[in-house]
């Protein structure tokens, strides 16, 4: 019997003993360990060290890269100045489906490794090195995601060129890391958390990841058909919209040729623009997407809306763009017609250049990350046949714009429709310098206005029915749309909150307002907390009885023991109702995404 309680008592002592070290660093979400791959090393080795991390059911953690920047990555540094970390290797992660997501997002579950490769510094001599390493991460579980946190292990490192060994330590773990494919590479950042760390936290996936994956999974016909496309759209730019009497004018003055004639000057005018577009993605490729870069610039964008706006002007008769008439003799048939078509091509090209929207600016990021010429010439050739495609109809159809009227006032008329038209993409291409909440009012309503002048000022082409009608039905649908899309300043009413990030200001708020308290702890990574703005907080009852409360809104993006441990806070969105004297009423705390009709029965039981 003595035996038997021995051996029980033995027994209870391991699995105490091995519990507590299996993991080095043991969270309620999941374990860690740090291990070397070998037991010395000189000063010039690469150091390889492995994190065996040990995710509990039923959470999750994000992966080191997400699509949704809201998201908190998982990432791991070191805190110690004599070394740095060369590389990270990190594991395929999976994508699943979450309630507090409406996309799939990049997740580790169970058990992982990650790989690192470390280099000394140059103060680094002879001796054990006791190097602290972070794994900073964010769990989930299928509901909800939780605050983001860090943990802590301390590995030793033993640096000694006498005594070197290559013989490989816990060899089962780093067969499973992958040392050829780096996750990322170094940079000090901080990351959302709020910790400071020497390494970088992979970004969210970037438009050349987009491009690149999307390359991979279909295939290169499927994406130069998109290329295609993508060039067929750039004819709705407002770059083009000028240069459409230009190109009349000029297929015109070529119409008394043959229809093969014209149909062939036509993939002539295409090729000039070929050469504008193939350079423009040889450039990117070799310059590493400079380009795309600078058509992010501020300055970059006022002058291409300058340039709009200009335009603009001239079709309201300040000046008038003609066509050279060097130019179109070098177009006339028996004056080297085809060389007027190639050069005209590379002119509409240039000008047209500085409208690519966001596809053709993923482009060029991609061709400058991959550094490929070919593939840049490749891409934005095919990409200049989509956009100078019907350029060659138009010229096979020359002889019948030759045909049209080439005066009168309705034309003029067409010109103040174009003119309203370039003022307004002018506007538009301004709106990442203008605040959010002046552009959505300002943009809608300088359509109405543009709208209501053609209805009730613009005389022009009167005596033509079929302009008048198209005039007037575009003029109806302008202040139409404006109408729908007006959104004045302060039409929603919302709950007016106190924003608080430290608890002593927390305190202070709720003993001096003396009546009930409404305290929303929210994230920048909490989707459902942006829910309960979107159609919880805007609720007009639930606004208006919001008067009655101290509304105290606490930001836990950046994690805040301090705050969370008082609270009680594990996962968000958290919403706490406490009466005048400060004390919670349990039972009505909000976790989660509560509809307004829940939350207008909550606010009422604490009135009454």
């Amino acid at each position: 019997m003595q035996l038997k309680i021995v051996f029980f008592i033995s027994f209870l002592l391991s699995v105490f003993f091995f519990s507590n070290l299996s993991f080095s660093q043991k969270s309620e979400y999941l374990g860690f360990d740090v291990l070397t791959e070998r037991e010395y090393y000189s000063e010039s080795d690469t150091i390889k060290i492995a994190l065996s991390i040990s995710i509990i059911k039923p959470y999750h953690i994000n992966s080191y890269k997400v699509d949704d920047p809201t998201l908190i990555t998982t990432s791991v540094s070191v805190s110690d100045s004599n070394f740095k970390i060369l590389n990270s290797f990190f594991p395929e992660s999976k994508k699943l489906k979450f309630e507090f997501s409406e996309n799939e997002i990049d997740v580790y579950e169970g058990d992982i490794t990650v790989g690192l490769n470390l280099t000394a510094g140059d103060n680094v001599k002879t001796g054990i090195y006791k190097i602290p390493v972070v794994l900073s991460f964010q769990a989930c579980d299928d509901k909800v995601c939780y605050q983001p946190a860090s943990l802590t292990d301390t590995i030793a490192i033993n640096i000694d060129s006498d005594k070197k060994s290559d013989i490989v330590s816990n060899a089962g773990v780093f067969e499973k890391i992958d040392f050829t494919k780096p996750s990322d590479v170094n940079s000090s950042s901080e990351n959302k958390s709020g910790l400071t760390e020497n390494v970088r936290t992979e970004s969210p996936e970037t438009e050349s990841d987009q491009v690149g994956d999307w390359i991979k999974e279909k295939g290169l016909f499927v994406t130069l058909l998109l290329i295609f496309i993508g060039g067929l759209a750039l004819n709705l730019t407002p770059c083009v919209y000028p240069l459409i009497p230009i190109t009349v004018s000029f297929f015109g003055a070529q119409s008394s040729g043959t229809k093969s004639q014209s149909f062939l000057m036509g993939i002539f005018y295409v090729l000039g623009m070929s050469i504008t577009y193939s350079a423009l993605g040889v450039f990117a490729a070799l310059t590493g997407s400079l380009l795309g870069t600078a058509l992010q610039n501020p300055f970059v964008i006022i002058f291409i809306a300058l340039i709009m706006f200009t335009l603009g002007l001239s079709m309201f008769g300040l000046f008038e763009i003609r066509v050279p008439q060097s130019l179109a003799m070098m177009g006339n048939k028996n004056r080297s017609g085809y060389l007027g078509s190639v050069f005209m091509g590379l002119t509409v090209g240039f000008i047209a250049a500085p409208c690519i929207g966001p596809f053709v600016l993923s482009l060029l990021v991609y061709v400058g990350k991959i550094g490929n010429a070919f593939t840049g010439f490749l891409f934005f050739f095919v990409l200049s046949l989509g956009l100078g495609f019907p350029y060659i109809f138009l010229a096979a159809s020359s002889s019948s714009i030759g045909k049209l009227p080439r005066s009168g006032e309705w034309m003029e008329g067409v010109k103040v429709i174009f003119g309203f038209i370039l003022f307004g993409m002018a506007f538009f291409t301004l709106e990442p310098l203008i605040p959010k909440e002046i552009f959505k009012t300002a943009f809608p309503l300088y359509i109405i206005l543009a709208g209501a002048y053609l209805i009730l000022f613009d005389k022009k082409g009167k005596s033509a029915a079929v302009y008048t009608g198209i005039k007037y039905s575009i003029a109806i649908l302008a202040v139409v749309y404006g109408t729908w899309n007006l959104k004045p300043e302060g039409a929603v009413e919302e709950v007016q909150w106190q924003i608080h990030s430290s608890l002593e200001s927390i305190d202070n708020s709720i003993k001096s307002g003396n009546k009930p308290v409404m305290i929303d702890f929210y994230a920048d990574w909490c989707a459902q907390c942006k829910e309960l703005d979107e159609f919880t907080y805007t609720d007009p009852e639930i606004a208006e009885l919001s008067k009655l409360f101290t509304n105290i809104k606490v930001d836990l993006t950046k994690e805040n023991t301090e705050i969370s441990d008082r609270f009680n806070i594990k996962g968000l969105p958290v919403v706490i109702f406490m009466n005048a004297d400060g004390t919670e009423v349990k039972e009505l705390r909000v976790t989660g995404f509560e509809n307004p009709e829940e939350f207008k029965k909550k606010i009422n039981s604490i009135l009454n």
